[in-house]
């Protein structure tokens, strides 16, 4: 019995505008994930500002491509993502919920939904799905530093667990803009020089 392939049509203007969203929703999402997202007060809720990544127009061209081909993960993964960096995160939680499922060893997934998640407040989400991501793939400057800023801004939260984890950033990746970050959220933190610590702890 013969089988349909599967994205075997020529590519289409539609397509290409899916593309071009693409490639703004990395780059800005990338921006985005880069900026610390709490204060130095360890209760000051994550207010982050909205990005507007693409017009109302382009979710909804991406909304129809999910509903007529469900079955099309990085399409979901990029209407969540969005979603998520346009100021409808609530909405992007269902499409995230359904990615994971269908991809649950992706680390950059996992981290996505995390970043979401806080920026939604939902502190336990957020840590369930940052833990996974670091888990899966543990030399990730990033993940490092969400699960910093997890530490740092949640009700209760563990300052010496946010150090921590903003050291494990700049050992990870000492060149990179989030380990710059890192470093002063740690400076804020310490009111001093940042220095070597041991990874962070459970």
């Amino acid at each position: 019995m013969s089988r349909k392939p599967r994205n075997q049509q020529s590519p289409s203007i539609g397509f290409i505008v899916i593309a071009v969203v693409i490639v703004v929703v990395l780059v800005l999402g990338a921006l985005a994930a880069i900026l610390p997202i709490g204060g130095s007060d360890s209760d000051q809720a994550i207010d982050q500002p909205e990005i507007q990544v693409t017009p109302g127009a382009e979710v909804a061209k991406l909304e129809t491509q999910v509903a007529e081909n469900p079955d099309d993960t990085d399409s979901v993964v990029i209407l969540a993502d969005v979603l998520a960096n346009s100021g409808r995160v609530d909405e992007s939680y269902v499409w995230f919920e359904g990615a994971v499922a269908a991809r649950p060893d992706d680390p950059d997934l996992r981290l996505a939904f995390g970043r979401a998640l806080l920026r939604g407040e939902r502190w336990f989400d957020a840590e369930i799905q940052l833990s996974r991501a670091n888990e899966l793939d543990d030399a990730s400057a990033m993940t490092a530093f969400y699960l910093g800023q997890l530490a740092e801004n949640r009700p209760g939260g563990n300052l010496e667990t946010a150090r921590s984890w903003y050291q494990t950033t700049i050992d990870r990746d000492a060149q990179s803009f989030v380990a710059q970050q890192a470093k002063s959220r740690l400076d804020a933190l310490n009111g001093s020089p940042v220095s070597p610590t041991a990874s962070p702890g459970a």
